[in-house]
């Protein structure tokens, strides 16, 4: 398990106030909107604080300036994604299902796990002009904890190198799924792509030939509820 990077209050003049912190909480919604929006160019401080309906010097009683928006939103969003990421791989009784729910269930984790915070990680890595730093080690992160949970039915797959299947295929529903997101036009929803991209795995690991619809209905649960 990966532990988070730094403490985002690190990079931060703490409020004590009620009113204090929503003036943050509004200072980092209002940042993220921009990211999602507009992407790492349009994130500047006047933009911040006329979207949160906030003042540049409430923004400077708190941040240095925008890098330490930047550290102090990516720390922040590193952490969060980390968590709950962390709670849904723990909450679920993962060795009760079948290889078929665990890889229904590991395709909907995967899926919800792209749709928001990754999404953030990637611009606030580009926003801070170097690698993708944070977004690929919680790629990483979610491959790995998925991979050690399937193995556990390895017995059930019969590919002859079951840890090089789950590995790839897992890789291959992750691409199919970014893609699937960054898709111009209408997208699948979420049911489908849920359904297709357990086909694929399944398929993969067992050799068997699978029709869409076949799966068990696995529960599923919102990561970033």
């Amino acid at each position: 398990m990966l532990e988070p990077r730094t403490d985002p209050a690190a990079h931060l003049n703490p409020p004590k106030q009620h009113r204090s912190r929503r003036t943050l909480e509004r200072i980092v919604e209002a940042s993220l909107e921009l990211l999602a929006t507009e992407g790492p160019s349009g994130l500047t401080v006047h933009k911040v604080v006329d979207k949160a309906d906030s003042s540049v010097g409430s923004f400077y009683a708190r941040f240095k300036g925008k890098d330490d928006l930047l550290d102090y939103l990516g720390d922040r969003i590193w952490t969060e994604a980390l968590d709950r990421w962390n709670d849904a791989l723990a909450s679920r009784a993962w060795g009760a299902l079948s290889l078929s729910e665990m890889v229904e269930g590991s395709v909907g984790l995967l899926i919800d796990a792209q749709r928001s915070r990754s999404a953030y990680l990637r611009a606030l890595d580009w926003a801070a002009g170097g690698p993708s730093d944070a977004y690929t080690t919680f790629r990483t992160q979610l491959l790995v904890g998925l991979g050690d949970i399937l193995l556990r039915r390895r017995l059930q797959m019969t590919h002859p190198n079951p840890e090089l299947a789950v590995r790839l295929g897992l890789r291959a529903v992750l691409g199919v799924v970014e893609s699937e997101f960054r898709a111009v036009g209408e997208r699948l929803p979420r049911e489908t792509l849920v359904e297709e991209c357990r086909v694929l795995l399944l398929g993969y690991l067992t050799g068997e030939t699978l029709e869409p619809g076949s799966g068990e209905g696995v529960e599923f649960f919102d990561v970033w509820s």
